[in-house]
């Protein structure tokens, strides 16, 4: 469960985040969540490699901004080349996982602060629906996102692997993308909703 409450950060080993001076405690996510976290892990990684690109993804690494603004993402990107433009502390793309105690701070609250502090690309990911929501700076300067892209993974058929759509549908399913900050870079968003590795624990 995620609650707000005005008590010493420091003092309290529970706490996991503080946006604006309030503390936010947090649950455990669940098996969907860290598989979708470990497939960009590894997707990124790749292509970085793979280009030779100077940077890096991180899991949940504490993101301190001021003594009011310490968060932890669920995923963080950071560029070289991005960190030599500005304040290296500000990663370049951002990634929150949603869950049920943590939602409404991810999609109001957290946006604002990650918007306020120039965070150049936001993406809100839906395990239950299979969606994700890219987000912009709005002008490209610090201050407030604009929603620049959104997919949807078809749900599983039991049979082709998506559900069976009418033709005019078809057309205009979209299976693939591009992160705003790579866009030579292209996610199956079925690789991201892979859940295969689960069925091992099952």
């Amino acid at each position: 469960m995620s609650e707000a409450y005005d008590i010493n950060y420091i003092d309290n080993p529970f706490i996991r985040e503080m946006i604006d001076g309030k503390v936010y405690l947090m649950a455990r996510p669940n098996n969907r969540h860290m598989v979708i976290q470990k497939n960009l892990n590894k997707l990124f990684e790749n292509y970085f490699r793979r280009k030779n690109r100077k940077c890096a993804i991180f899991f949940e690494m504490e993101l301190e901004i001021d003594v009011k603004n310490t968060m932890q993402p669920d995923l963080l990107v950071y560029c070289k080349e991005n960190n030599e433009k500005k304040n290296k502390k500000i990663p370049l793309i951002v990634i929150e996982v949603l869950s049920d105690s943590t939602w409404k701070k991810d999609v109001t609250v957290k946006m604002k602060k990650y918007a306020e502090i120039g965070i150049e690309e936001y993406w809100v990911i839906d395990p239950r629906s299979q969606r994700i929501s890219i987000y912009a700076l709005e002008n490209g300067e610090p201050g407030r996102y604009e929603l620049r892209e959104l997919y949807d993974l078809p749900p599983d058929d039991g049979f082709s692997g998506f559900r069976i759509l009418r033709e005019e549908e078809e057309k205009d399913a979209v299976r693939e993308f591009s992160p705003v900050s790579f866009p030579e870079m292209t996610i199956l968003l079925e690789d991201v909703f892979n859940f295969e590795d689960l069925e091992i624990i099952e």
